[in-house]
């Protein structure tokens, strides 16, 4: 046998096993470090060909919650998450106490957070899939996670005060003569009956039990020249269509509307801030991916997207170091004017929201 043959030969053995084994110890350490990575990454297609529907309050911030939030779980995990809403709170119990609600996740507020956990219309949060430590903890709760804190403002069209004197508190939203003409109110009786109340001279720290009495009759005063939105989105598009000059808009709507060329002001003064939890509807149909979603949504990076879109406070404190300057300002939980908020008293609507809900359409027909 020639040396060439002999080597030819050998060598094309041998290259063949060398190439063999690398492959085997290069799959092999591709393993390994799939195995390292977090589990996000890990199950990035967990739940490949699986749907989760979440429900928000729609226009801009559900835009901003689809981009922070949904978007990349469904890149990160392969499910399909289908957008709903406007959120609408009699078609939501009717859903939840039907006992087959066709909503997974829906992000509500503080007040129905606590009338539907009493209800037990919520499936307990799944700690072992949601890491509610990165979470402050009074922002936790046994069904439900909060995602943003926000607050009620008072908000006034700039160009509607050329002289600079702009309204400064929920008394001048009642004061016709200094402030004439139409005003829009939030279409729910939490915030309105507190926003009634400091109007009318109350003090925060004497708001709870609420004077209902009190507070409807002074809201008669400007019930004839108020406008009443239901959703986010349409608070934002009255106040710069022009269709009002001042009334209850939420910091975050303010904020985007000023960003798009409104000439709109906000004051701090007697905010009212509050909180939007994520919950899991009992018997939800998705309820594995549901949990999953809510657990991407808590997480600093997402948290601080929306902050920096929507300027809505994150939940979960690392997000603060990655929210833009320009952004800190037009937060709720900014140390400037975070101890002039007044913080809704959710036992309270725990207690009375159904009831109190009820009287409210009652005085709208009146």
């Amino acid at each position: 046998m020639s040396r060439k043959s002999f080597g030819g030969g050998e060598s094309s053995s041998f290259e063949t096993n060398a190439l063999n084994r690398r492959r085997f110890v290069s799959a092999a350490a591709a393993t390994a470090a799939a195995l390292a990575l977090p589990g996000t990454a890990r199950a990035q297609k967990k739940f490949d060909g699986s749907k989760v529907v979440f429900a928000s309050w729609g226009g801009s911030y559900q835009d901003a919650q689809k981009q922070a939030f949904c978007e990349p779980f469904a890149s990160a995990t392969g499910a399909s998450v289908v957008q709903d809403g406007p959120v609408n709170y009699g078609k939501l119990r009717a859903m939840l106490e039907s006992g087959k609600p066709n909503w997974d996740v829906v992000d509500v507020t503080i007040d129905f957070l606590y009338s539907g956990a009493a209800d037990n219309l919520f499936e307990k949060i799944d700690t072992g899939v949601v890491d509610v430590k990165r979470i402050n903890p009074k922002y936790v709760h046994a069904d439900g996670i909060g995602d943003i804190v926000w607050s009620y403002n008072l908000g006034y069209n700039k160009a509607a005060y050329k002289d600079g004197k702009y309204p400064a508190s929920w008394a001048d939203l009642f004061d016709l003569q200094k402030f004439p003409g139409r005003r829009m109110l939030r279409d729910r009786v939490a915030p309105m009956l507190e926003i009634a109340l400091l109007a009318d001279g109350v003090a925060p720290d004497k708001l709870y039990p609420l004077d209902v009495e009190r507070a409807f009759k002074k809201l008669d005063t400007i019930k004839k020249q108020s406008i009443f939105w239901t959703t986010n989105s349409q608070s934002q598009q009255l106040m710069v269509d022009g269709e009002v000059n001042l009334g209850v808009i939420i910091n975050g709507r303010a904020y985007d509307a000023v960003n798009k060329g409104a000439n709109i002001g906000l004051e701090w003064n007697q905010h009212i801030q509050s909180v939007d939890y994520l919950i899991v509807p009992k018997n939800a149909p998705n309820r594995d991916v549901a949990m999953a979603l809510i657990n991407q949504m808590t997480t600093a990076e997402a948290q601080a997207k929306v902050a920096n879109l929507m300027a809505l406070a994150p939940t979960n404190p690392e997000a603060f170091k990655l929210i833009d300057e320009k952004v800190k300002p037009w937060l709720t939980t900014n140390p400037e004017y975070a101890s002039k908020g007044i913080l809704t008293n959710e036992i309270y609507w725990r207690d009375n929201l159904k009831t109190l809900s009820q009287r409210w359409e009652q005085w709208k027909l009146s």
